[in-house]
């Protein structure tokens, strides 16, 4: 009987081995960055990935607002900027994660760089985009497609006359000629919503 229990318990652990991998570079969204799933508290973090990894401190918001939040592995390819929720009566509860060190990997193949037309492809429709060069410039707005409510994602202009056509606060098609020949990417900093 002892042997029978001694190799359950092997097997629940052998099982249960990929999420105690503090090494997983792995994002899923809608479920996790790493070990960061949503609901996770700072001390949560701070568990799975040491306290020496995670330093609170106040970070970049819209507008030029500075928010409470965090960042995990500072300064290395495994860099993260968590984003506490506002609304809730506990302390720390991740909201957001911006995706700044290289290392991360998205499952469904998402990075910086990609053009609209790859993040057509990763959504399963088109989508809008803001018009570019004021503060919400850029963004993507993925109403009904695959990457709705899961993520932020801001493009960038990679030509350098951009169309007057193409600025300012209104919503383009990801099918827009004019948009496309100004060659937008996809700009570092990707947010995951984890709410």
């Amino acid at each position: 009987m002892h042997r029978i229990l001694t190799c359950l318990l092997l097997f629940t652990a052998f099982l249960h081995a990929e999420e105690v991998d503090a090494k997983n570079n792995s994002i899923v969204l809608g479920k996790r960055v790493g070990l960061i799933k949503p609901g996770m508290t700072a001390t949560d973090i701070e568990r799975v990935y040491g306290r020496q990894n995670l330093k609170l401190q106040k970070i970049p918001g819209a507008e030029g607002e500075e928010i409470d939040g965090a960042k995990l592995f500072a300064g290395t390819d495994r860099e993260l900027e968590i984003v506490w929720d506002p609304d809730t009566d506990k302390k720390q509860v991740v909201f957001d994660i911006r995706v700044l060190g290289k290392a991360w990997k998205f499952d469904n193949g998402l990075k910086s760089g990609m053009t609209v037309e790859e993040i057509e492809k990763i959504n399963g429709k088109p989508f809008k985009i803001a018009g570019f060069d004021w503060d919400y410039g850029g963004y993507a707005n993925f109403e009904g497609g695959k990457l709705d409510g899961k993520v932020s994602i801001r493009f960038s202009p990679s030509t350098e006359n951009v169309p007057e056509y193409l600025i300012g606060d209104k919503q383009l098609s990801s099918t827009d000629k004019k948009l496309r020949a100004a060659k937008p990417l996809v700009d570092k900093g990707i947010s995951v919503f984890m709410r």
